[in-house]
């Protein structure tokens, strides 16, 4: 029998700051460990700065810069595109939020941030990067990845490289990536910090003409 589920069609279309409630939880759901690790610093949690810099344009986490997957009324799935010339100017951004949010303490939070850019590097040059692909756990293996993926890539053909970093914990996101094409390029390591971020591969997919 087929789940309910299925019967209603998917919409993917861009965030908005209502979308807040539903889509910041995705969006830690995305690499919990290392959300945690960078954005833990005293009494404020990873959630008090996603939240926050969620709802405000220029940043990495800002709602201007993910899509959301929708379905009976939900959002159920998450995914983040930016390209190398904005990610300057976004990281910019998120480093005023940081101040905004931990004050005297940011530079404990940017430190560690520095730190994770070691295995999750910023977007080379000409590529599409897609990041904070999640999908709510009641609504996997239903291809809903694998959609906003394909949607990305369709409403970006002016780029034929398409970047994004994974967990190497995570064999079913690899797999997925790999069935659509993605390739291991490179895998990066926490060094002196093991076990607090797992090892990460980056991968690319070529859009051949």
């Amino acid at each position: 029998m087929a789940s309910h589920h299925n019967a209603t069609p998917l919409i993917i279309r861009k965030a908005k700051i209502e979308d807040k409630n539903e889509i910041v939880p995705l969006i830690h759901l995305s690499g919990p460990l290392a959300w945690n690790f960078v954005f833990q610093e005293g009494n404020k949690t990873a959630f008090d700065f996603l939240n926050t810099a969620y709802e405000k344009r220029g940043n990495t986490v800002s709602y201007s810069n993910h899509y959301v997957a929708e379905k009976d009324g939900k959002v159920v799935g998450s995914i983040l595109q930016y390209t190398q010339p904005s990610f300057l100017f976004l990281t910019a951004g998120t480093a005023i939020q940081i101040l905004s949010v931990y004050k005297w303490k940011a530079p404990n939070v940017m430190a560690r941030g520095l730190k994770t850019e070691t295995i999750i590097q910023p977007p080379k040059s000409k590529r599409l990067y897609l990041g904070h692909i999640t999908v709510s756990e009641s609504y996997r293996n239903q291809g809903i990845a694998k959609q906003l993926i394909e949607f990305m890539i369709h409403s970006n053909r002016e780029y034929k490289t398409i970047a994004l970093d994974v967990s190497c914990e995570n064999p079913s996101a690899i797999a997925l990536y790999q069935k659509l094409g993605f390739v291991i390029k490179e895998t990066r390591h926490p060094k002196g910090w093991e076990g607090t971020i797992p090892s990460h591969h980056y991968m690319e997919k070529t859009i051949s003409e």
